[in-house]
C-alpha cells in the first residue's frame, strides 16, 4: 500500500482513537470533583490522626486484599493489614501528643483514581517532653470505592537527612 493511501486509511482511525479509549478520561468539572474529594480525604485523614483516631483511620483505607502501604517502619504491609496498621498507628501517636500537617500536595487525575504527592512535618513530644520535628515526603492513589473516597495505596517516608536537596 503506497504511503499516501495508509495515511488516508489510518487518520479516521487515529480521529477515533482518543474517543474509544478515553471512556475513563476526566473533564474539567470531573478533573476538580476528583481532586476536591481527594483533598477531603487528606483533610479526614489529617484530622483524625491529629486526634488520634486509629479507627477512623482505619476506614479511609480500601478493604482489598490489593491495598498496600509503605509506611515508615516497615518495608510493605498489604490488604487488611493495612486497616489494622494505621488503627495502631493512630494509637501510638496520639500517646506521642503526634501533631501531623500535610504542607504540600500535588494531585493527577488518574481515569477515576487521584495519584497524590507532596511533604509532610509532625512534631511528637520527645523524652524530655519537648518537641521533637520530622520532615518526610508522601505519595498515594485514592479512588471511591464501594461508595466511599479511600487510599489504595501509600507511601509515607522520611529521608535518612531531611533538608538536603531541597
Amino acid at each position: 500500500m503506497p504511503q499516501m493511501s495508509r495515511i488516508k486509511f489510518l487518520a479516521p482511525l487515529a480521529l477515533l482513537l482518543p474517543a474509544a479509549c478515553c471512556d475513563t478520561c476526566s473533564t474539567g468539572a470531573d478533573t476538580a470533583a476528583l481532586i476536591a474529594a481527594a483533598t477531603d480525604l487528606d483533610q479526614r485523614f489529617q484530622a483524625a490522626f491529629n486526634s488520634g483516631d486509629g479507627n477512623a483511620l482505619a476506614t479511609m483505607y480500601w478493604d482489598s486484599p490489593d491495598a498496600v502501604s509503605f509506611p515508615p517502619d516497615s518495608m510493605i504491609v498489604r490488604g487488611k493489614a493495612v486497616a489494622a496498621g494505621q488503627a495502631k498507628i493512630g494509637a501510638d501517636m496520639k500517646a506521642a501528643g503526634a501533631v501531623l500537617s500535610l504542607t504540600e500536595a500535588h494531585h493527577t487525575v488518574l481515569g477515576d483514581a487521584v495519584a497524590t504527592w507532596g511533604l509532610w512535618t509532625m512534631s511528637v513530644n520527645g523524652p524530655d517532653g519537648k518537641p521533637i520535628k520530622f520532615e518526610g515526603r508522601y505519595s498515594d492513589l485514592k479512588a471511591q470505592r464501594d461508595g466511599k473516597w479511600v487510599y489504595l495505596m501509600d507511601h509515607a517516608s522520611s529521608p535518612a537527612s531531611a533538608g538536603e536537596g531541597q
